[in-house]
C-alpha cells in the first residue's frame, strides 16, 4: 500500500521533498545560531503574557499564583461567564462520566455555529483541541481555558476568521477532581486514569470508556475536525525544549496527513513559536540518560510508539490529522501553562492560514485509500502493515542537561528542587541519531471487506462507534476469501499492558456461504484503513491485541479441530 500511495501522491511528493529538507536544516544548523531575540529557559515566562482581566474572568491558576488547578466545577464555571459574554459559543454536551459528572466541548465560531450541518455548510475547517486527559498533566486544561477567554474576549478574535474551534479543555473530569499531593506546582494534582481506573489515552481502539465512547460519538463522528490536539506533560526530563510535539506514526494510516504535520506543520510551527513566544521546542522524544552525551534521540524512549493505541495515534487511521504535545514535568506550573499556550496559540494561527489547504489533503486521503481498495484489493495485492517501528532519520542537533536531579527544597519535605543548571540555557549536543521515522515491519493483505458472524455483533458495534459503515446481511452470499488458523494465543508485554499475539496462517477459502444476520465491512470506505487495523487478527493493537476476542478462543482451545479466527477477509463476492 506504501508504495501505491506515493505513486498516487505525485503532486505533494516535490513538496514533502522540499519541506524534509527544511526539516533537516533545522535540525543539523546550529540549534542558536539564528536567535536574534530572547529564548526563555527554564522556569522564565514574558511578563504579561496573560494580558490584563478582571478578577472574575481569571482561572484558578492565575488567582492562586499558579499553586492551584481548576476543579471540574471551577472549569464549567469559567466556561459558564464566558458563555454570558460572547454571542460565539455552543456548548456540546459529551458524556457523563461514572460518578456524574459532565464532560463538555465548547463550539467556538463566528458567526455562531450550532450543529455539525451548520459548520459544513460553512466550509471553514474544524480544528479540536482537548486538555487533561491525564488531569496531574493539567497545565493543557489551563492553557486552554485562557485561550477560550482571548479567543472570544481579547485580542485573538482573529482566529475565527477561517475556522471553527472546538475545545474540551476537561477531558477527564473523574480523574481531576481525585486530587492528591504533588511534588512543585500545583501543589494538588487529579489521578491519571478515570474513576474505573481506567487510562483513556489507551482506549483509542477498544473504546471501553464513557469518555472515549463521548469523544468519538459527540465530536470526531459529527464534526470530523481535520486536526485534533491533546495536550499532556511528562515527568522530570533533561532535555531542553519548552514542549515536545508528535504527530500519529501508525505506519498503516494514509501518509498524506501525516506527512503533511510532520514535515510541512512541524517545521513552520517549531520556527513560529521560536519567533513570537521565544520558546524552543522540538519532536517528543527522550535520549538515554546512562551516559554523556546522548547517542539517540527516541520517541519510543518518551512512551511513544507506532501502535494506534493514543487517541491522537489512532486519529490518523482517519485520513486526518492529528497533535500530540508535552511538556517538561519539573518546571513551574506557569511555564508549564504557557508553552502549551505558545504551542496552541500558534497552531491555531497556522491552522487559521492553512485550514483549507489541510482539508484537501484529508479529502484526498479519503478519495485514495478507496480507490486503492476498489482497483487492488480483489486481486489480493493491495497490502498495509499491522505492526511498525522507528528507524533513523540521520544524526541531528538538540537541546540537552547533563542531569537534572531532584532534591528536597530546603526547609520542607517537599522533592521538587531542579537543579539550577537544569533551569537554564542549555548544551547543543551534536551528532544524535533521531530516530522517528516510521516505517512498517509486516504486512497483510487488504481485502474487499470482513464477514463478521451474527453472534459477534458486539464487534460491529464498536466499529460503528469507530463510524465504520457495517451492514447486516439480509439473505445468503457466496465468498472468496481467507480465514486465519490459530496456532496459539501468547501474551506479549508491551507499553505496560499484557497484549495477545497470535500466531497462526491464513487459509484461502473457496465459495464460503454466509449467513443472513451476518455483518459486512466493506472497504470501499474512507476508514478503510481504520476498520483494516481493528480487524486483522495480527495488528500490534487490533481488537485482537487487546484481548477482545480471548474468551472466545481460549474456550475453543480444548477442541481437535484447528481454532479458525471468526471474522473472514473476502476478496469476490457471487
Amino acid at each position: 500500500m506504501k508504495v501505491i500511495f506515493l505513486k498516487l501522491m505525485t503532486g505533494w511528493r516535490q513538496k514533502f521533498f522540499i519541506t524534509s529538507i527544511i526539516l533537516i536544516a533545522f535540525a543539523f544548523s546550529s540549534v542558536l545560531s539564528s536567535v536574534s531575540h530572547k529564548i526563555y529557559w527554564g522556569n522564565e515566562v514574558p511578563a504579561g503574557w496573560r494580558g490584563n482581566w478582571p478578577e472574575e474572568l481569571l482561572t484558578i491558576p492565575e488567582k492562586t499564583n499558579f499553586e492551584r488547578t481548576s476543579s471540574s466545577l471551577e472549569v464549567l464555571e469559567f466556561i459558564n461567564k464566558l458563555r454570558w459574554r460572547s454571542d460565539k459559543m455552543t456548548i456540546i454536551p459529551m458524556f457523563m462520566t461514572p460518578q456524574g459528572r459532565a464532560g463538555v466541548a465548547v463550539v467556538l465560531a463566528n458567526p455562531r455555529v450550532a450543529t455539525p450541518e451548520e459548520a459544513k455548510a460553512s466550509g471553514k475547517p474544524v480544528i479540536y483541541l482537548q486538555g487533561n486527559i491525564h488531569p496531574p498533566e493539567a497545565e493543557a486544561k489551563e492553557a486552554l481555558l485562557i485561550l477560550m477567554r482571548e479567543i472570544l474576549l481579547g485580542s485573538k478574535k482573529d482566529l475565527l476568521k477561517n475556522q471553527i474551534i472546538i475545545i474540551c479543555p476537561n477531558f477527564n473530569p473523574d480523574g481531576n477532581d481525585a486530587l492528591r499531593l504533588n511534588e512543585g506546582w500545583p501543589h494538588l494534582i487529579g489521578t491519571r486514569t478515570n474513576s474505573q481506573n481506567l487510562d483513556l489515552n489507551r482506549d483509542a481502539i477498544k473504546i471501553e470508556t464513557p469518555e472515549v465512547t463521548g469523544l468519538y460519538r459527540a465530536i470526531f463522528n459529527r464534526w470530523d475536525p481535520v486536526l485534533m490536539y491533546d495536550g499532556h506533560a511528562m515527568s522530570r526530563v533533561s532535555h531542553g525544549y519548552a514542549i515536545g510535539y508528535a504527530t500519529s506514526t501508525v505506519p498503516t494510516a494514509h501518509p498524506g496527513p501525516r506527512g503533511y504535520v510532520f514535515e510541512v506543520m512541524f517545521p513552520a510551527l517549531r520556527q513560529a513559536v521560536r519567533e513570537k513566544f521565544g520558546l524552543e521546542i522540538f519532536t517528543h522524544c527522550l535520549f538515554d540518560e546512562k551516559s554523556w552525551p546522548p547517542k539517540v534521540w527516541s520517541h519510543e524512549l518518551a512512551m511513544w510508539t507506532t501502535e494506534a493505541k493514543f487517541i491522537a495515534a489512532a486519529y490518523g487511521l482517519r485520513n486526518r490529522m492529528s497533535i500530540l504535545a508535552e511538556t517538561p514535568g519539573h518546571v513551574h506550573f506557569e511555564r508549564k501553562i504557557y508553552a502549551q499556550y505558545a504551542l496552541i496559540s500558534a497552531i491555531l494561527e497556522y491552522t487559521n492560514e492553512h485550514g483549507l489547504e489541510m482539508q484537501t489533503i484529508c479529502r484526498r486521503a479519503d478519495e485514495e485509500t478507496v480507490l486503492l481498495v476498489k482497483e487492488k484489493a480483489s486481486s489480493g495485492e493491495l497490502k498495509n502493515f499491522v505492526a511498525g517501528k522507528y528507524d533513523s532519520w540521520g544524526q541531528i542537533d538538540i537541546l540537552a542537561y547533563r542531569s537534572n536531579r531532584p532534591f528536597l527544597l530546603p526547609g520542607t519535605s517537599v522533592m521538587a528542587g531542579v537543579e539550577p543548571q537544569a533551569l537554564g540555557q542549555p548544551e547543543i549536543v551534536s551528532g544524535v541519531e533521531n530516530l522517528t521515522k516510521p516505517v512498517g515491519t509486516k504486512e497483510a493483505k487488504v481485502p474487499l471487506g470482513y464477514l463478521i458472524p451474527a453472534e459477534f455483533s458486539w464487534v460491529a458495534e464498536k466499529l460503528r462507534l469507530h463510524n465504520i459503515k457495517v451492514d447486516s446481511l439480509s439473505k445468503p452470499i457466496i465468498v472468496d476469501g481467507e480465514e486465519f488458523i490459530v496456532d496459539s494465543l501468547e501474551k506479549e508485554r508491551r507499553w505496560g499492558y499484557d497484549m495477545t499475539v497470535l500466531k497462526g496462517n491464513f487459509v484461502q477459502i473457496k465459495k464460503r456461504q454466509i449467513s443472513p444476520g451476518s455483518f459486512l465491512v466493506s472497504l470501499e470506505q474512507p476508514l478503510a484503513n481504520l476498520a483494516f487495523y481493528c480487524l486483522e487478527p495480527e495488528a500490534a493493537d487490533g481488537f485482537v491485541g487487546w484481548g477482545l476476542f480471548d474468551s472466545y478462543l481460549k474456550s475453543r482451545e480444548g477442541d481437535k479441530k484447528k481454532t479458525v479466527f471468526p471474522i473472514i477477509k473476502y476478496f469476490r463476492l457471487y
